[in-house]
């Protein structure tokens, strides 16, 4: 875990324990602590430090391999019916009885390897498995991190209509009531009254279903960190806040050492490179050492054993000679899989630097696309206000304001719609760029 990582980690060990937290039972969270707490607790980062736990242990069980080997044996048996020979020393024909009615043993042995070329070459395979499965954690924590930054920043565009639609039904509430009691005056015309009924009603819908959203958006938010759903969770930054972040003109520098896939490649070339290391290994001796020992107990009276050991030493080789072509054959596969690993890298190269020319552009025109909407809704927004302006005082039809504010919230939804686009063209620029 970086330094970052356990600084907001501390962050929110502090407010979970502070006396407010405990009042108001209710964890808040900025967009970094939900990104950090989500690659700590979040399943799938779980999952993967697991895997990491997985990969050592099988490192363990490689060495294990070239270490002692101890294993030990004891049996009891009593012969119901033992096999007879028959032999004739010129007295006629003699049966003997081949064994004893009882005969037990207890024994062990020990084998060493001494050398196997694959021996070796799997111990330095099962650490590179470790490399392969950090790797994969730190690709698990990019996709937690940018999962959790988007549903992060609609849960602010949920609150965001959340406001904009309450006060959109409010401002609508009173204008009605003031239509209504010039109607009951004989001052408006019941279509009046039914028009600005209908956009209270809209607005209602409008302010409905963005709560809506954010309960959705939210309880999204907690499984992608990890966090209890059944838990109150707040989130601190709002939609400005998210967007300051999102730099104009970035730099479009790309270390690719530095990308986690461009890694993960080099680390699985690593990986074949060793096993064609292994094909060839498999053709060198393999010699290894044996000692054991057996204490046997035997007789046809358990009271009248005869006791007896035994114990052997020495060394067993063994010399591939050969194996009609088929090593040869597996070792040319192996190879050509390294080729094709070379290809694969010369095209991630390639991959890397369109994605990053695709994510600039994107980020470029997402942001053209933000400032028009941006624009668009100031100028909704004045329209409206003017319009309502006149409608109260009677310089304007009730249709001619319902047109208006039509405007107004489709230019909200449109802001907010290229709000989203561009915040997460952001993110998608910072993973090509192995900023994330």
């Amino acid at each position: 875990m970086n330094t970052k990582i356990k600084l907001l980690l501390v962050s929110l060990a502090l407010c979970l324990c502070s006396p407010n937290y405990a009042q108001q039972d209710t964890l808040e969270v900025t967009l970094n602590q939900a990104m950090a707490y989500a690659t700590e607790f979040g399943y799938q980062s779980i999952n993967a430090e697991h895997d990491i736990e997985i990969a050592r242990k099988k490192v363990n069980e490689t060495i294990a391999i070239g270490l002692p080997q101890i294993a030990g044996n004891a049996s009891f048996n009593k012969n119901l019916l033992l096999q007879e020979i028959v032999a004739d020393f010129g007295n006629g024909p003699q049966r003997f009885k081949l064994g004893s009615d009882y005969n037990s043993s207890i024994g062990g042995r020990v084998d060493q390897l001494l050398f196997d070329g694959s021996y070796l070459v799997g111990l330095q395979a099962s650490k590179v498995y470790v490399q392969l499965s950090q790797n994969a954690k730190e690709k698990t924590h990019i996709e937690i991190k940018q999962a959790v930054a988007e549903v992060y920043f609609l849960a602010s565009i949920a609150d965001e209509n959340i406001r904009d639609f309450k006060k959109s039904m409010e401002t609508n509430q009173q204008t009605y009531d003031e239509t209504k009691a010039y109607f009951d005056n004989g001052l408006k015309d019941d279509t009046d009254v039914d028009q600005i009924k209908l956009m209270v009603n809209e607005s209602n819908r409008l302010y409905l279903e963005a709560k809506r959203q954010q309960t959705v958006t939210m309880a999204i938010l907690k499984f992608s960190m990890g966090y209890d759903i059944d838990k109150p969770l707040k989130i601190s930054d709002n939609i400005d806040e998210l967007l300051s972040i999102v730099t104009l003109n970035p730099s479009a520098d790309m270390d690719l050492q530095s990308h986690i896939d461009y890694r993960s490649l080099l680390t699985q070339t690593d990986i074949q490179r060793l096993d064609i290391k292994n094909q060839k290994a498999q053709a060198l001796p393999r010699l290894s050492a044996f000692a054991s020992y057996d204490y046997v107990m035997l007789g046809d009276d358990l009271s009248n054993l005869v006791n007896t050991n035994g114990a052997v030493v020495g060394l067993t080789l063994s010399v591939p000679i050969f194996s009609s072509g088929q090593r040869s054959a597996q070792l040319k596969q192996k190879k050509l899989t390294l080729t094709k690993l070379n290809v694969d890298k010369l095209m991630l190269e390639q991959s890397l630097e369109r994605d990053l020319l695709i994510a600039k552009t994107n980020l470029a025109n997402g942001n053209a696309q933000y400032n028009n909407a941006q624009e668009a809704l100031e100028i909704a927004t004045r329209i409206y206000d003017k319009g309502l302006l006149k409608f109260k005082n009677g310089m304007a039809s009730s249709l001619e304001l319902s047109q208006n504010e039509n405007k107004m919230v489709e230019a909200i939804i449109t802001l907010r719609s290229a709000s989203t686009n561009y915040f997460n063209m952001y993110l998608n620029f910072k993973k090509a760029t192995a900023q994330l």
